[in-house]
Formats: structure tokens, sequence, C-alpha cells
């Protein structure tokens, strides 16, 4: 009879043994689940699938990757600082010109839209859509005045026009994309029609008063909306319009998250103008 109680409490001490064994087993695998998690996403939110230049930017489709800095013209270009329509031309000539996303350097400008989309997918990227564009931008301060060198660059508050990638170190988004706000206009990967986008006809030229879920002026007036940081939204309602967002160097409180230029066509060029890339 007591070899029997015995043998029962050997077994019992086992099964205990065996479920201790397996909770603990249980809390390593759910930590390095978790570890392996933050390794993909980080702390910042950059998500490790994106290469090192770009950022990662959640979304209801699973996110994307966008360039940290507006685009440059990499060393292999033989137009590193472009200056004219002449510059970017040679560089597209180059099979192995490249655009660059890093800090301190020259915005490529004077590219048109077209030029840009090619551009992106020489390094196996695109053009944002606006939708992709705004969800980047969201977060990026935009003051109203006294804009310091440290901020956005909307007034010539940088040592030079355009000024080199990064400078305003408080001019990023919540998720660290610099300067989609001001230094200059880019193009995203859209075209209106004859003042038409996708078949909706966008309002007259004014101040943002209501936008759609991709950022772009709903509806529009003369006086300033404080709502929507007083963005301005610039259209020309005949032809073929490339979009551009945030603003340039001297829009001042018109430049923005919400600020639109669909007024140049997609082959235009301009010191104003430069792009960056997703993916």
């Amino acid at each position: 009879m007591s070899s029997t109680i015995n043998l029962q409490q050997k077994k019992k001490k086992l099964i205990g043994k065996r479920e201790i064994i397996v909770s603990v087993l249980a809390i390593i695998l759910a930590t390095a689940g978790i570890k392996a998690s933050d390794s993909l996403l980080g702390e910042s939110g950059d998500n490790a699938l994106c290469p090192p230049e770009m950022v990662f930017i959640p979304s209801s489709s699973g996110g994307f990757c966008i360039d940290r800095y507006e685009a440059s013209a990499s060393d292999d270009c033989p137009v590193v600082d472009v200056f004219t329509q002449k510059d970017s031309r040679e560089n597209m000539a180059s099979a192995d010109c490249k655009p660059d996303s890093i800090v301190d350097a020259s915005p490529w400008v004077f590219i048109s839209q077209n030029q840009a989309r090619e551009a992106c997918a020489r390094v196996g990227k695109r053009l944002p859509t606006n939708k992709e564009w705004l969800s980047a931008s969201l977060g990026t301060p935009d003051k109203e005045s006294s804009w310091g060198a440290s901020d956005c660059h909307v007034s010539e508050n940088w040592e030079s026009q355009p000024g080199l990638t990064g400078s305003g170190e408080n001019c990023s988004s919540s998720f660290g994309a610099f300067d989609m706000i001001g230094n200059v206009w880019e193009w995203t990967d859209e075209t209106i029609n004859n003042g038409k986008l996708d078949g909706v006809e966008l309002p007259k030229q004014g101040f943002v008063y209501e936008t759609d879920d991709e950022g772009l002026a709903m509806e529009t007036g003369s006086e300033t909306n404080q709502n929507y940081n007083n963005d301005y939204f610039w259209i020309k309602n005949s032809g073929v319009r490339g979009v551009a967002r945030g603003g340039f160097y001297s829009n001042e409180e018109q430049a923005g998250v919400y600020a639109t230029y669909l007024v140049s066509e997609p082959s235009y060029t301009g010191v104003g103008v430069g792009f960056r890339c997703v993916k």
C-alpha cells in the first residue's frame, strides 16, 4: 500500500516539474517573439525590411518605406549639385546616375515629374502616391511665423535656398522623414487633368478648408484657416498638371502637409521642385 502511495507521489512531482518546464519554455518563447518583433519594427517604428536610408510608415495596407531625406544626386552622377535643367538631363543620360537619400546634400532640383519617376525606378523605388506622401508627412511641425534655422525651411530661414537636406533638426515627421514641409516641393506620382483627379473635380485656388483622406483640398476659401495650418492650394484647371506637395523655401505659412501645387506640367523643372522615393 505504501509503495503505491509513493509511486503516485513521484508521478505528481514529475507532472509538476513538467508543468514548470513547459511554463518556463512558453515564457522564453514569448519573450523571444517580442524581441523578434521589436527587431523588425525598431523602437522608432522603422521596419528592418526598409533600406537604411528609408523609414517605415505604417498603414492599413501593411505599410511602406519612404526616403528619410529629399533625393539628391549620387556621387556617380555627372552633376552632384544640380543647378539647371541641363544638369538633370546630363544626369539622366548616365546609366550610373542614381538618387541618394542622405543628410547634408543638395536636393536634386530642376527635375521633372517624369524624370523623378525614372530616377526612383533606377534604385527599385517609385514616387509616392498622394496618400503615402501625406501619411509620411504627418507630425511635421508647421509653425505660422518666427522660423529659425532649426525649423522647416519656408521663409528662407536656412543658409541657402534650397538648403542642404536635413538642415532643420526640428523639421521631422512623426516617423522620422525630414523636410516634408518646405525646402523644395516634392513630386508625387499623380497628375490631374482639366482640374479633375480620378474624375473628381477639385476646388479653385485658395486656402485649404477641407481635405480628403489623401490631404488634397476638397474645399478652399479666400481667408486663412488655422485648422489646416493656413496651408494653400495652388491649381490650374486646364491641361495635365503634376501633383507636388509640401511647399518650398519661400511659401512661409502657406507651406505645410496640406499645401499642394497643381500648376506645372509633368515636364516642368525649377529650383523649387524636387522629390523623394518610396517602396
